[in-house]
């Protein structure tokens, strides 16, 4: 076996059917506005009979005039759990490299190393795959950020109505809430973009041109960059507002009445539904002030959330969701989400990837926890992705490069 350069069109067909695709292994993740100007080279393994048996995008930047780094973003399109094909497809890879003056390679594998379920039990581990790479000679280089090891990914390939059953009790609370309230889903357009930037910038550290490059690039029908909106009619959300307002104080003067016929026999259930109606009955009342207030001010729909994905083959990746602040109680993320994971399962997707979550998700102390209980309520696993990997192709070079680099951070 040994390695060819393939055209785009190879490349595209490969990764498309590839178990292992992602969206950092395509063409148009080669195209984005900071890979412009890196060498990129489509590379696949083929045997005797021309079949190919693996394939990556590798881009490579200069960093100085004698070192040349390669990346693999997202790692290679190849069986990892088949050792002598991984050992074949290294060895084959450096020799190529080696040709185009390449110092070193680093790629981050999106194999799942370990996955746990939504009660944080470990349900696979694939460490054996992470040592056969330490064996062929790779380094960990650990994580570029905290928020690198870990996804919340929903898999399910039985219904629409079992990912439901599996979200957790809150979040199937606040979509019924949300939708009695009547938010619609609205699918946007890129005139839409900049709407939606303005919503959730406070948690992007990218620019607006970013998505606009984004959006521009992922224009295929196999990947997909699409924005949605959460829309609120003020006028349905005050009369539905209303009804639930009513509803609940009903609820509440007929448990207030029984409890005036039993006061001397109160049973502790009997308080407890008293009590639990009272906090409904006040939410609902300040919600019902919110709605009085937003009918005056607006007359036609308002967005209040939004959220962006990107359509790669037969998943739904999760990129950015965010709200506006003073509709922060109505959740608008949860119905946005569980309406993009109805949409598209019916359209033959079967894995949503809600993204990431900080390393230290466990810890209630730390101000992402809130983020990783939001995600984890849709009854997704989490996966735990391997460390960022490096290969030295060329050994004498990379040697006298870290032992400079060294030399100027202790001179420093």
């Amino acid at each position: 076996m040994h390695i060819i350069e393939l055209t785009q069109t190879q490349y595209k067909n490969y990764s498309n059917i590839h178990s292992k695709r992602n969206f950092g292994q395509t063409i148009e993740f080669s195209m984005l506005k900071n890979n412009v100007n890196k060498k990129r080279l489509f590379l696949g393994l083929v045997d005797n009979f021309n079949n190919l048996q693996a394939a990556t995008l590798i881009l490579i930047t200069n960093v100085s005039p004698s070192v040349k780094e390669a990346i693999a973003p997202n790692g290679f399109l190849i069986d990892y759990a088949n050792f002598s094909l991984v050992k074949t497809f290294t060895e084959e890879l450096k020799k190529y490299l080696l040709k185009e003056k390449v110092t070193y390679l680093i790629t981050n594998p999106m194999y799942k190393h370990k996955i746990y379920n939504k009660q944080n039990q470990l349900i696979e581990n694939n460490e054996s795959i992470i040592n056969n790479f330490y064996t062929l000679g790779y380094k960990n280089i650990g994580y570029t950020s905290d928020f690198e090891k870990y996804d919340v990914i929903i898999e399910n390939n039985n219904s629409v109505h079992d990912i439901y059953k599996n979200f957790n009790r809150n979040t199937k609370r606040n979509i019924n809430e949300g939708l009695k309230y009547g938010i619609t889903l609205h699918k946007g357009t890129s005139k839409d973009l900049e709407d939606a930037y303005n919503i959730f910038k406070k948690k992007s550290h990218e620019s607006l041109s970013y998505y606009q490059n984004l959006m521009s690039i992922y224009n295929s029908k196999d990947n997909k960059m699409e924005i949605f909106l959460a829309k609120l009619n003020p006028h349905t959300y005050l009369v539905n507002s209303k009804k639930l307002y009513e509803k609940e104080k009903l609820k509440n003067e007929k448990i207030h009445n029984s409890i005036n016929k039993n006061i001397g026999n109160i049973k502790e259930k009997l308080l407890n539904k008293k009590i639990n109606s009272d906090n409904t009955l006040e939410k609902y009342s300040q919600n019902l002030n919110r709605a009085l207030k937003i009918n005056s001010q607006y007359s036609d729909s308002i967005i209040i959330g939004t959220s962006i994905i990107i359509k790669n083959n037969h998943e739904i990746y999760f990129l950015i969701d965010g709200y506006k602040e003073e509709y922060r109680q109505i959740h608008s993320t949860h119905i946005l989400k569980w309406g993009i994971i109805k949409k598209y399962y019916s359209l033959g997707y079967r894995i949503f990837n809600l993204g990431e979550i900080h390393k230290d998700y466990q810890n209630k102390s730390n101000k992402y926890h809130n983020q990783y209980m939001y995600k984890i309520g849709f009854g997704g696993n989490i996966i735990e992705y391997p460390p960022n990997l490096l290969l030295v192709i060329n050994r004498p070079i990379y040697n006298a490069y870290t032992k400079l680099k060294s030399f100027k951070l202790i001179k420093k």
